[in-house]
């Protein structure tokens, strides 16, 4: 039997089988986190934008003509936008608006940020969500986002 020393290694693999693989670490290499989907985005994807926003369709819409207000700064939520950021965002909620009113008959819409991954932000990189609404598109529109806790919807 042959004995080795493994601190030379990054990761040592064992299968169920009893195999094992080691790596070395001048032979691996993994990134500190994944890229934000959010960050440089592709000019084709943006469809208003200002110095600070932009707007672009969701890639998995909640309804037709969902989109996503996002800084080109990273930021991770909107309570840590900078003032002059903050003063600018409705100029591209409005521009976003009237790009799906152009293009879908909608009825109303939910517009509005999730904070943090309790709140149900996937991306933690600040965007707002603006979800146009179809009559008849749920039983009961009453109470709208409060519906997001289960028994809050209706009061």
């Amino acid at each position: 039997m042959s004995l080795f020393h493994v601190t030379d290694f990054s990761f040592l693999h064992v299968y169920d089988h009893g195999i094992y693989i080691l790596i070395r670490q001048e032979n691996f290499s993994m990134p500190d986190k994944a890229p934000c989907p959010f960050c440089s985005p592709d000019p084709k994807v943006i469809k208003a934008k200002n110095e600070f926003w932009y707007a672009r369709w969701d890639r998995f819409p909640a309804s037709k003509g969902h989109m996503l207000v996002i800084p080109f700064r990273h930021v991770g939520n909107c309570f840590d936008t900078t003032p002059e950021e903050k003063k600018n965002l409705f100029e591209i909620i409005d521009a976003a608006k009237k790009i799906i009113d152009g293009k879908y008959s909608t009825d109303g819409y939910n517009v509005g940020f999730n904070v943090g991954r309790v709140a149900g932000q996937g991306v933690m990189h600040c965007h707002v969500h603006i979800i146009p609404r179809y009559r008849g598109d749920t039983d009961n529109p009453h109470g709208g986002m409060r519906g997001v806790i289960p028994g809050k919807k209706d009061y």
